[in-house]
């Protein structure tokens, strides 16, 4: 299962140079609670809700004047779609993370990946399993 499937894609994201403001809007206008910030498409570091409540709100900052590459988290761990999604995961839930950007060899942004979408498609996967099994079951004749 390649993760640019469950990922959000084309991933929300601001330019380095952008304002928080900026990446306030990329989050509303993509429904999500995190965006990318790239230089040219390749991942600088990622500006979520919880930066934004704790490094902009909290400090009372304006997200206008303030430039989202001073407030963003850029220690990013990111990962290849070609990752298992019990692997990512694992990753998630090992360093709280709720959001992993998925990256090419080259560096550069292919989507974001919620722990909220990899949940809801691992529960899919696990409905899928159950009803195979019960229908399995079920079909066998009697003394079977």
């Amino acid at each position: 299962m390649n993760l640019m499937r469950i990922a959000h894609v084309p991933p929300a994201a601001v330019e380095l140079s952008g304002s928080v403001a900026d990446a306030v809007r990329a989050m509303v206008d993509n429904g999500v609670g995190a965006v990318a910030v790239v230089d040219l498409g390749i991942l600088k570091g990622i500006f979520s809700e919880r930066d934004l409540m704790k490094k902009v709100i909290y400090r009372n900052l304006s997200p206008d004047k303030t430039p989202v590459a001073e407030v963003m988290t850029v220690e990013v761990e990111s990962i290849k779609a070609e990752m298992l999604p019990a692997d990512a995961l694992r990753l998630m839930l090992e360093r709280h993370f709720r959001h992993l950007p998925i990256v090419d060899e080259s560096g550069k942004v292919q989507g974001i990946l919620s722990i909220r979408n990899l949940l809801e498609h691992m529960v899919e996967e696990l409905e899928d399993s159950v009803n195979s099994l019960t229908s399995y079951f079920a079909a066998d004749g009697p003394g079977g």
